[in-house]
């Protein structure tokens, strides 16, 4: 049984965050699955922070005062840009191409300024659900997956990563070494 938050004349909406790796993009492509079998809508958010991360760095630096500021709406232009690419890549892949095919899917795509878990969990409020990708070890999970799993406000799935090769039980292991 699905059950859809939020208006019955508005289909239910699938957030999916993303940052350009790997693992984000097995999380696109399992939250295009997820909005393609609902009906709903996709709604993709990358965040960023390019005041904090590149600013303040070059600022600390001798001289850093003298630097531009950076144009706050053309750093926003390209984060949006690259996340439209980022989006149409995913797209192309023969993987989802039955899903493309069976017709428009409302997506919508918003670089967002501010730190991923708060950004993702700000968006989090009117979806049905949130999708993110898990890391890319098998071992650990992102703190922004973590977070969200902590924080979101609608059910959180977390894409897992390409697993490369699992311990052996420790049952086989050798008690002599390696």
């Amino acid at each position: 049984m699905t059950v859809s938050r939020g208006r019955p004349d508005h289909p239910p909406q699938v957030l999916c965050g993303v940052n350009g790796s790997t693992s984000s993009r097995r999380a696109l492509a399992e939250a295009v699955r997820r909005a393609s079998a609902c009906g709903g809508r996709l709604t993709v958010v990358t965040a960023y922070d390019a005041v904090g991360y590149f600013w303040g760095a070059l600022a600390a630096l001798p001289g850093g005062d003298l630097l531009p500021v950076p144009d706050r709406a053309a750093v926003r232009a390209a984060e949006e840009a690259t996340l439209r690419a980022f989006v149409d890549d995913v797209l192309s892949d023969p993987a989802l191409a039955p899903l493309v095919a069976e017709g428009p899917m409302a997506i919508e795509t918003r670089a967002v300024p501010g730190r991923p878990v708060d950004v993702l969990v700000r968006e989090s409020a009117e979806a049905a659900a949130l999708v993110v990708g898990h890391g890319e070890g098998a071992r650990t999970m992102t703190s922004v997956a973590a977070g969200c799993l902590r924080r979101a406000h609608c059910p959180v799935i977390v894409v897992p990563g390409v697993l490369t090769s699992l311990p052996a039980p420790s049952s086989t292991r050798s008690r002599r070494g390696p």
